[in-house]
């Protein structure tokens, strides 16, 4: 393990290092509502989408367009109809869950005729497993990582939890589950003023990164005990360009700790047993250089945890553990547990940390 002392930080220095993405919460809104802005005006959003399920089911493995319809009432409590396509998307629960995850797509010209911009898709986090309590809490644990981490950056994928009634347009049969709406990638990037997405992610040097987001968005991935992504091959992170400068932004939770599906596996690049372990698997120089990370994550403790109290759709004794897994990170903060891969001329036991 690495022992790391924070020591006092004088608020020049703080408020220099952290220029770019400490104005949490604060989004540079787009000029033009889009979709995702009607959609998003209260937590919890009641909505119908009518679709031939059976079609889109037997179509997983494709990449294929089913039509639909969506609806919903929106704020000013007039309903709203679109017709939309469905296409099965994501690698794991693709196959796995009992519905596939989704992405929505909008036509731009009936975005554009209703006074919207141009960000016409949006990904659908579905439920996984067969038992609606169990998949409701897993949906709504990932959702509240994505919402941790808005309090962390407003460089980050917003989300919208929704109450979702299937309706299966050759049946009629109606189903009820939870699930949320991540914002369009697309959108994001005007959203944060970034002038492009980066395509050509593999093995990014580590002086093409932003430093400071760099180091936040590792060290919240070992807050939560995520080690399901990849910073040299952008697993489960999107890259913007802004400044001259790498920003990558994470997504896809619901590996990590604070979820703790039961379907998830813990990475057996790295030795640990369980998702509930931390590792560390951002660049490894970057562990001996948290001091300024470190203490900008204390400042955000309050906030972290008063965002998950706040959250009452989770009933309290999920709540609870929820908070108690982010406390125990707070509590060993200052000895950071860093992994290298596991390989084959290397022992498990060997690799696990670094002393």
């Amino acid at each position: 393990m690495l022992n790391i002392k924070i020591k006092h930080l004088t608020k020049h220095f703080f408020i220099g290092f952290f220029a770019l993405i400490a104005t949490t919460g604060i989004a540079q809104e787009t000029a033009q509502k889009s979709i995702f802005d009607v959609l998003h005006y209260q937590e919890v959003l009641p909505i119908t989408i009518g679709a031939d399920f059976a079609a889109l089911d037997t179509t997983r493995r494709e990449e294929k367009k089913h039509p639909a319809k969506l609806t919903f009432e929106d704020e000013t409590g007039d309903v709203q109809d679109w017709n939309i396509k469905l296409e099965v998307r994501g690698n794991f629960r693709r196959l796995k869950c009992e519905m596939p995850p989704l992405k929505i797509h909008f036509k731009k010209k009936d975005l554009k005729a209703a006074g919207l911009a141009k960000f016409d898709d949006l990904k659908l986090v579905t439920h996984c497993v067969s038992s609606k309590s169990e998949a409701k809490a897993l949906l709504q644990k990932e959702y509240l990582a994505y919402r941790l981490y808005n309090e962390m950056t407003y460089i980050s994928f917003r989300v919208q939890l929704f109450k979702v009634t299937y309706v299966d347009s050759k049946t009629g049969k109606k189903t009820k589950h939870w699930a949320f709406a991540i914002e369009d990638t697309a959108e994001l990037e005007h959203r944060i003023g970034a002038t492009a997405k980066v395509e050509n992610h593999l093995n990014l040097p580590r002086d093409t990164f932003h430093d400071g987001m760099l180091k936040i968005v590792s060290l919240y991935q070992y807050m939560i005990g995520n080690a399901d992504w990849d910073i040299s091959v952008g697993r489960n992170v999107k890259y913007f360009i802004k400044k001259g400068k790498v920003l990558p932004v994470p997504y896809d939770f619901d590996f990590s700790g604070l979820v703790n599906a039961p379907y998830a596996i813990a990475n057996p690049n790295y030795g640990i047993s369980k998702v509930t372990d931390r590792i560390f698997i951002g660049f490894k120089e970057d562990a001996t250089q948290l001091k300024s990370t470190l203490a900008f994550f204390k400042t955000k403790r309050l906030a972290l945890l008063e965002t998950i109290d706040d959250f009452k759709v989770i009933d309290e004794a999920k709540r609870e553990v929820a908070i108690n897994y982010i406390n125990s990170f707070y509590a060993t903060m200052d000895k950071i547990v860093v992994g290298e891969r596991v390989t084959k001329e290397a022992p498990e036991e060997e690799v696990v940390s670094l002393k």
